[in-house]
């Protein structure tokens, strides 16, 4: 308690004399406490704590609708690692290494090896995770997956690390009932929805943006003293320290995924992977989610995802014999279709100097992170509730009344999620209109 209250105070006097933004002291806290979130979207699948309020008597759940990004995933750096390793061997031949610079030289050594020329490739972490949700999924709510010749449907992004993902989490669940009936598909069609592409001029105000936020003073000498015995020579061997300090910490976000037993977030100041986390977070909610200066633009797209998932639903409800639908995609389209939604959180509409305040991504967006959507039908068979479990955990809908504690009558999301296409599709056609 006594560290992470100095540290607060140190970051908040820092911010105060760069006249920055305002920090919010509780995401300080997080990033402190785990400080992989400060990869946001390359931050491992926490979960927890899972707890169900208990449905309105007389109602049982019959059906789940599923949206889940893939698991942990090497990143898109083995240039950056081969230029970080280029430098620590140049540093480590004029015996300029300390201890921590040839711990970091390892650590990226064994990050190159398991990227091994493969961007964004599943990491076995990334299969335990989707195989730990599936089997807490189903046993929540093993009464969905008993119900009597109910189908499981699976569709898939096209991409290798979303079908390996939904692979990992099916195998688990006929693991735990091999009499379960489940389809699998992928393709063109599916993955128009499965992740929603949608123009760069939608987000581009959005992304420029970001240029309102400011990062909170580093100091450099200490930073490279920690890896260099003589940070004057070193300076000169890392060309730009800005480069170098983004190559530490892209290395530093991915060790986890990678299951590489060193942690060398501990070496890097809190400033600098607060800063890592600050442009992280802020550029997926800006180009992502509902910003207030291009959100309705993004949301038309994600409309698709929310199309399907009302249509089978709705096909259910009526008599279509599936427990399941199952997709598995991307974190982008996830915080879109979070966002589109209104679920609490992810779908704040805020301003680009309102996000590092209001929005801690790592909650919304981690690796494996995933939708659930648990529908009730009443004994009488006339009344249909839905709860949303947003990375398993009961998640509100903003602005809209639930019928009791998380639970919502499936008529007035509907209800809901048409009003708010009204307003994304007008955007988009104003838009259009004036471009």
């Amino acid at each position: 308690m006594k560290r992470t209250m100095v540290f607060l105070a140190a970051l908040l006097l820092a911010v105060i004399s760069a006249a920055a933004q305002d920090v919010n002291p509780e995401f300080l806290a997080a990033l402190r406490e785990n400080p992989f979130r400060a990869g946001v979207n390359t931050c491992p699948y926490e979960g927890g704590p899972y707890a169900d309020t208990p449905a309105p008597k007389g109602y049982k759940a019959f059906y789940i609708s599923h949206y889940g990004r893939h698991g942990s995933r090497s990143n898109w750096d083995g240039r950056t690692y081969m230029h970080l390793i280029s430098t620590l061997e140049k540093a480590d031949a004029e015996n300029l290494l300390t201890a921590d610079g040839k711990t970091l030289l390892d650590v990226t050594r064994q990050c190159l090896e398991r990227h091994n020329g493969m961007d964004g490739r599943l990491t076995p972490r990334g299969i335990r995770e989707h195989r730990g949700i599936a089997e807490r999924m189903y046993a929540r709510f093993k009464r969905v997956f008993k119900k009597e010749g109910g189908n499981i449907r699976v569709i898939s992004s096209m991409v290798p690390r979303c079908l390996i993902s939904m692979t990992a989490f099916t195998d688990r669940l006929t693991e735990l009932d091999p009499s379960l009936e489940i389809s699998w598909d992928v393709g063109e069609t599916y993955q128009k929805y499965i992740d929603p592409g949608y123009p760069g001029e939608y987000t581009r105000p959005a992304m420029r943006s970001l240029m309102e936020i400011e990062r909170l003073p580093v100091d450099s000498v200490a930073y490279m003293s920690r890896f260099f015995s003589d940070p004057a020579r070193a300076f000169g061997l890392v060309e730009r320290f800005a480069r170098f300090e983004s190559e530490v910490f892209a290395v530093a976000r991915i060790t986890a995924s990678f299951d590489i037993p060193t942690d060398i977030m501990p070496m890097l100041p809190e400033e600098s992977i607060y800063n890592g986390w600050l442009f992280s977070n802020a550029g997926i909610y800006m180009g992502q989610a509902n910003s207030l200066v291009s959100g309705n633009l993004r949301m038309a797209p994600a409309g698709l995802t929310v199309a399907d998932i009302v249509s089978k639903a709705d096909a259910v409800i009526a008599g279509e014999n599936v427990a399941a639908d199952l997709r598995f995609g991307h974190d982008y389209p996830l915080v879109a279709l979070c966002s589109y939604l209104g679920l609490e959180g992810v779908g704040a509409k805020l301003s680009a100097r309102e996000v590092p305040v209001k929005w801690f991504g790592s909650d919304y967006t981690p690796f494996a992170g995933n939708l659930q959507l648990i529908f009730y039908r009443s004994k009488s068979g006339g009344d249909v509730l839905v709860k949303f479990l947003l990375n398993e955990r009961e998640t509100l809908i903003s602005g809209l009344e639930p019928a009791q504690g998380p639970y919502y009558r499936w008529n007035d999301v509907k209800t809901w999620l048409a009003g708010r296409r009204e307003v994304f599709e007008a955007s988009v056609r104003e838009w259009k209109e004036n471009n």
